[in-house]
Formats: C-alpha cells, structure tokens, sequence
C-alpha cells in the first residue's frame, strides 16, 4: 500500500513540474511573439508619424504664420521620431542577442516598454490628425 502511494506522489509531483514547466515555457513563448509584435507596429506607428509629418508640413507652405503654430510645434518632433526609430532599432538587437536567453521579468519589462511607446506614439498621430484637420479646415476658407 505505501509504494502504490509513494508511486502516485511521485507521479503526481512529476506531472506538476511538467505541467508547471509548460506553462512556464507558453507564457515565455508569448512574450517573445508580443515583443516582437510590439516592435512591428511601434515601426508601422513611427513610418505613419512620419509620413503625416512630411504632409503636414507640405499643407504648411500655403498658409500664413500666424495659422501654423501647433503645426510648427507638432513638426518639431520629427527628431523624436527618429530617435525613437534608433531605439527600436536598439530593441531589435536586443532581441536577437538576448531575447532567448533574457529573464522572464526582463522580457516582460521589455514588452511593456515597447507598449507604452507605442502608446505614446498613438497619441502624437492622434495630435498630427487633429492639427491636420485644423489645417485642411483653414485652407478651405
């Protein structure tokens, strides 16, 4: 009686640490494709920035000063962008040198980053849409 016990607790303790070491090793692998992910669309945020940047201040030639402020400020940023590309570009070989190897925590930390930078980026297209449509509005008076 005590082997057959003995025999279910070790079964039991072996499929905890599998199942254990599967979860651990899926949440792993969905950190991996998030940073990833995150590092594709900051990219595709960052280009699309970029590209209203440049029509936005196109829009800008035909108007006089006075109507172009929050426009000037909001190109004003274009630096930003890129050195927010530079530092995508830093994450990238981030994750190809150590993503395998990083910590659990230090790709969790990683993924976030990459959110809250896209995040921010949001935002900003946000801003050059309004400042756009502003723009567009004054030009057809």
């Amino acid at each position: 009686m005590n082997y057959l016990i003995a025999s279910i607790a070790l079964v039991l303790a072996g499929l905890t640490f599998y199942f254990l070491r599967e979860r651990r090793w899926h949440r792993r692998e969905r950190a991996l494709f998030s940073l990833l992910d995150e590092a594709d669309r900051l990219e595709s945020s960052l280009i699309i920035c970029r590209e209203r940047m440049q029509t936005l201040r196109g829009m800008l030639v035909d108007l006089p000063e006075e109507m172009t402020g929050d426009a000037d400020e909001a190109l004003a940023a274009d630096d930003k962008v890129q050195a927010a590309l530079r530092d995508l570009l830093q994450h990238r070989l981030w994750i190809k040198q150590h993503a395998i190897d990083a910590a659990q925590a230090e790709l969790d930390t990683a993924v976030d980053a990459l959110r809250q930078s896209r995040g921010s980026m949001e935002r900003q297209l946000q801003h050059l849409d309004e400042i756009t449509t502003a723009l567009r509005e004054a030009q057809a008076r």
